[in-house]
């Protein structure tokens, strides 16, 4: 049986499909002024005030926000509320290709939790808020805790609804939670690409397209006067792709695992599609995705603009020759790029490439992880590029017999080893004046 129809028949009722408002089950929106007896509308809500009295009544709400409340504790609020924020957390970090000095804006930032996990992860964040109590009572939270006061954190009230920021100001975009309160969200969206950079990406957790009809939102609505707008993603994507953005994708994803015994888990590893635990996978997330939207926007490729500040993409080839001397092992020959990284120069920093040597004794035991460092390149190397090595590696004190493992580094960021890219490994003997250099498997 088709997934799709197993899971209609457990549900006994058709997939829901995206729509207006008006077309999306059995309500109907209408004034905020036909009472209790109707459905509230939110955009006659957001209409209802301008910008700043908006921004008035959120301010309204963190004035009254203090270190004891649940607010300040988010993402682990409570464990209901910890399961839905961390996995859309994870599901964000894990396709927004971040990388350590990332320009990164925490839109809607409220309490600014999410800007501390940003900013924990080396990126230069600034939290962006129409309330400005919830950013200083996240400043507050932030300096309070040692582990955060030193965090590159810069705080942004918005006073309109045009973002304070000059053009191709950010690297990344985070928006968790936050658009569906907006006014305007087509606006916010064009925003979006103005200030984000080449290569840039805007990363979503929103509800789904029938957000303010559920009963929390009515509630909210009626009596806080919160925007509790629906997320219409055909809507979003078609003014995304008229701006300028190149490519929107969603997250499919399920966050609680099925849990299953050990003679499923079995059957689910070697029939993935048929088992019962894959068929509660499928399920999870269409149920999930009712009413939970990931989704990203993509300004160009993000691949041409990834580079050794992120481990991801960095591979490499070696071809050298190794020569023994009494002076130590002379390497020459070439590395070239066959990654979908740009290197960054050598001895600039974070993210610079060197040439790394591990030492390690003759059983192949490590000694040394760091026993020598050696520049690669002035210049950035890009994918397919080539570029010459030739350097002496010292010969350890008091040994006879060692390895070297000749591997790339990006400083402050990951060896290229932990990847897919295979170092050169070199076995030397010098016993009585004779040597021998075997130079093992490169990729």
């Amino acid at each position: 049986m088709p997934i799709t129809d197993f899971i209609r028949r457990l549900f006994l009722k058709p997939a829901k499909r995206f729509g207006t408002p008006e077309s999306r089950g059995p309500f109907k929106a209408v004034r905020l002024d036909d009472g209790a007896a109707g459905l509230v509308d939110y955009r006659a809500l957001a209409a209802k005030y301008t910008f700043c009295q908006h921004a008035e009544r959120s301010d309204a709400y963190f004035s009254s926000v203090n270190q004891d409340s649940p607010v300040a504790r988010k993402p682990f609020a409570s464990p209901l509320e910890s399961v839905e924020l961390t996995s859309g957390i994870g599901a964000i970090l894990s396709n927004l290709f971040l990388f350590n000095g990332a320009k990164v804006l925490d839109f809607g930032a409220g309490g600014c939790w999410l800007s501390r996990i940003l900013a924990l992860l080396g990126c230069d964040v600034t939290a962006a808020d129409i309330s400005k109590n919830a950013l200083r009572f996240g400043r507050e939270l932030l300096e309070k805790d040692p582990l955060s006061k030193h965090l590159k954190i810069a705080y942004a009230p918005l006073t309109d609804g045009a973002l304070p920021f000059a053009d191709a100001s950010f690297d990344r975009i985070v928006c968790f939670d936050a658009l569906h309160h907006c006014s305007d969200q087509k606006a916010v969206i064009r925003e979006f690409f103005r200030v984000l950079r080449d290569g840039g990406i805007a990363a979503f957790h929103e509800p789904g397209p029938q957000h303010s009809t559920k009963i929390q939102s009515q509630q909210e609505m009626r009596n806080f006067e919160v925007i509790e707008g629906d997320i219409v993603l055909e809507d979003l994507a078609h003014e995304a792709s008229l701006v300028g953005f190149s490519k929107v994708e969603l997250a499919v994803f399920a966050a609680n695992p099925a849990i299953v015994s050990l003679e499923q888990f079995n059957y689910f590893m070697d029939s993935p599609e048929d088992s019962e635990p894959g068929k509660k996978l499928v399920l999870a997330a269409w149920k999930e995705s009712e009413n939970r939207r990931i989704f990203f926007l993509h300004k160009g490729d993000v691949l041409n603009h990834i580079d050794s500040r992120s481990p991801v993409g960095l591979l490499a080839q070696f071809d050298v020759q190794t020569e023994y001397s009494t002076s130590g092992v002379t390497v020459r020959g070439t590395v070239t790029n066959i990654g979908a990284a740009n290197w960054l120069p050598s001895e600039l920093g974070t993210g610079s490439v060197n040439v790394g040597i591990h030492l390690y004794d003759e059983a192949g035991k490590l000694v040394n992880y760091d026993f020598a460092r050696f520049s690669l390149s002035p210049g950035v190397t890009s994918h397919g590029q080539s570029v010459p090595v030739d350097f002496l590696v010292p010969l350890p004190e008091g040994r006879e017999q060692f390895q070297l493992a000749i591997d790339l580094v990006a400083e402050g960021i990951t060896w290229f080893e932990t990847g897919c890219s295979a170092p050169v490994n070199i076995r030397v003997d010098r016993i009585a004046g004779y040597s021998r250099i075997r130079p093992q498997h490169s990729q």
